[in-house]
This record gives structure tokens, C-alpha cells and sequence, in this order.
């Protein structure tokens, strides 16, 4: 059987690495939601609303106008011009006639799938470092609730915290109308039909709200359509995906995607490189300053581990061995915030006597 959130979440993460994909636009998924998320497959348990005594000022909504287009390798898209059996009338401008589009996407392989929406707007909780710290008694007492606590269950405040995996959406992209496919069979195709500019706009193409008049497939298929009944509008807007954060204790793990329980750090001089390489890591951890160091030649790698989850002010010298310019260094503030996943890469290159070159793999500098 298809996991067919995992499989969204994936495809939406080759561009948007943070993002958890709500491939059923489930309505528990909202700004400042709690709940409990199976980083497996991407399923959100909603425990709670929000927090109790958020005010409206603790979220922020922002306007979006982009199409979301996201299909596996082997879906192929055909557009057709028809005229319709009978006049039919696009809700959104109120325009009768008789010309009419179809749109038949191909799918090659059972479990393809396409994703295509019209994001309008994100919503985003605000100061969730505040808003954690506050309301933390609340959130471990939830969690404990929920069999998500951490700790020897003492009591005590420094014993009892949330275990990851519990948490709370920080943000959420709305669509204004669109539709999630999955193909349940090889050879198969899916098709919606009506007033052609309804249709367009319904993927994204011509602005305004979408709609259609009939779906149809050749096999069977696991769909979501926004609005979900054909010649209507959609009332209010569908929550397409979703960031959020969950807790290690009670240590605040922003844009949570996986279980971790230390960072990583991989070092990787098998560009084509030619020279040894001594890197000295440094940072900062409630428990005192921490260094340590590593070498790497040419065609290998190496990588600082059990980097804990509360360090900060990570500081990267890397010293190329008689190269010009043989210095370089790289810095994050806290990996917390920035690496999504708990593994950051860093790539070496440079062959003597030439230039020398370290790029932080993720944030492409």
C-alpha cells in the first residue's frame, strides 16, 4: 500500500527541505496547532487546538501568489480544447459558454503521483521561541498527557520534558483551489473537464479561483480535489503543507523533520581534490566552549559526530596544506535553526597549486 503523504513530503522536500506535505488537506493542520507527527509518514495527530491564551498578534499571515507543481518523473500532461456538450458556467467570473478544456495527466507506474495547487497565502505562528518558553509547563504537561514525555517522570522540572516527535505547526501553506492524485495502477490516467477558464485556473494558470466540472479515470485513484464538489467553488482555503517544531526535553527543535539525537557534521574532500585538509570545529554548549579537530586528504571525508543539540556558535576553520589562500572558514549561529535534519555537509575542492574552495552543500555558499 502507497504511503501516499510519505511519498508527497518527499517530492516536495527536493525544493522545500523543511516542508511536511498534507497530501489528504486535512483541516487539523493549522497555525499553532499541537499534536503528535510520525515522522515516517508525515501523519499529524492534532492533541490540541493551540495554546490556550494566544492572542490573534501570535500569528502572522502573509499573502503568496505562486503555482505548486509538483509531479513524479513518469506523469505526462496533455491539454485539450473541447466544446462542451452544454453551456457551462465558470463560478468565479460567472461567464456561461460552450468552450471547454481538458486536462489529462498519464501516469506510467502504480504510486505516480501529481500535485498541483494555487498557494495564496502562508500562515506562521510568531515568536516561537517566546511563545515555547512561556507556555512550557503547559506544553510538558500536554505531552505527558499525550505519552509523549521525556524524562524519569519525577515531577521535577528538570526530569520531566517532551519526547520528539511531539510539537507544534508553525506554519501552514493555503491553496485556494487545486488537486493531490496518486496513480493506484500502472497505465493510468486522470482527467478534469469544464470551462476553460475555470480549469486554468484551477491549476494555477489564470488567476482567480478554481473549479471544474467533471473528474474522471481509467483506474483507480487516490485524489484530493479543492473544491472538493465539481461546478462550485471552494468556501474557504485548503492547507496544502506545513512546517513545524518539536522538543528534545525541553530544548526547542525548530523545523523538525526527523528524530535526532546529535548533530553531524560531514566533511567531504573527494571533489577532485588534491589537498590535506586540517579542520578544527569549535562551538559553544551550556556545559562550556568545546574544539575538536579532524584531517582529510584528497578522495576522502571525515565528520565530526555527536555534536550535541544545544550547542551554538559553530565555528569551522579549515586549513589547506600549501595552498594560496589556504584559510577558509564557515560559521552557523545554531545548527538548530539551520540544520534540518541534524546533518550539515561541507564539500572541499582544489588541486595544488592552485585555488582551494570549501562550500557549505546546503546553503549553496
Amino acid at each position: 500500500m502507497t504511503q501516499w503523504n510519505a511519498q508527497f513530503t518527499q517530492l516536495i522536500r527536493k525544493s522545500h527541505p523543511a516542508l511536511w506535505g498534507n497530501w489528504t488537506l486535512s483541516g487539523e493542520v493549522s497555525p499553532g496547532a499541537i499534536g503528535i507527527l510520525d515522522p515516517s509518514n508525515g501523519t499529524f495527530k492534532r492533541i490540541a487546538v493551540g495554546i490556550p491564551d494566544l492572542s490573534i498578534e501570535s500569528f502572522i499571515t502573509k499573502s503568496v501568489s505562486a503555482s505548486w507543481d509538483i509531479m513524479s518523473n513518469n506523469v505526462l500532461r496533455t491539454d485539450m480544447s473541447l466544446e462542451l456538450d452544454a453551456e457551462v458556467t465558470d463560478p468565479d467570473s460567472g461567464v456561461t459558454g460552450s468552450a471547454g478544456m481538458e486536462i489529462v495527466w498519464t501516469f506510467g507506474s502504480e504510486g505516480s503521483m501529481l500535485s498541483r495547487f494555487v498557494v495564496e497565502s502562508e500562515s506562521m505562528l510568531n515568536d516561537l521561541d517566546v511563545v515555547a518558553a512561556t507556555h512550557m509547563e503547559w506544553l510538558v504537561s500536554r505531552a505527558s498527557q499525550s505519552g509523549m514525555g521525556s524524562g524519569t517522570g519525577s515531577g521535577t522540572d528538570t526530569d520531566v520534558g517532551i519526547a520528539q516527535g511531539f510539537g507544534i505547526i508553525t506554519s501552514v501553506l493555503y491553496a485556494s483551489s487545486g488537486l493531490n492524485v496518486g496513480s493506484m495502477a500502472s497505465d493510468n490516467t486522470f482527467s478534469i473537464k469544464g470551462s476553460a477558464s475555470a480549469v486554468k485556473k484551477m491549476v494555477g494558470e489564470v488567476k482567480g479561483k478554481g473549479s471544474y466540472s467533471s473528474a474522471s479515470s481509467s483506474k483507480s485513484v487516490a485524489k484530493q480535489l479543492w473544491p472538493a464538489e465539481s461546478g462550485s467553488l471552494a468556501e474557504f482555503s485548503a492547507p496544502v503543507a506545513y512546517t513545524f517544531a518539536s522538543f528534545d526535553g525541553k530544548l526547542l527543535l525548530p523545523r523538525w523533520i526527523t528524530h535526532i539525537s546529535a548533530y553531524r557534521l560531514i566533511i567531504s574532500n573527494n571533489n577532485g581534490g588534491t589537498y590535506i585538509v586540517h579542520a578544527t570545529l569549535r562551538y559553544d554548549t551550556p556545559r562550556g566552549k568545546i574544539a575538536v579537530s579532524s584531517s582529510v586528504s584528497g578522495g576522502l571525508s571525515t565528520s565530526f559526530d555527536d555534536i550535541p543539540l544545544d550547542a551554538t556558535n559553530l565555528d569551522l576553520e579549515l586549513a589547506f596544506v600549501a595552498g594560496p589562500g589556504s584559510n577558509h572558514r564557515l560559521q552557523w549561529r545554531n545548527p538548530r535553526g539551520q540544520w534540518i535534519g541534524g546533518v550539515r555537509n561541507v564539500g572541499l575542492s582544489g588541486v595544488w597549486p592552485g585555488q582551494t574552495y570549501a562550500v557549505d552543500v546546503e546553503a549553496g555558499i
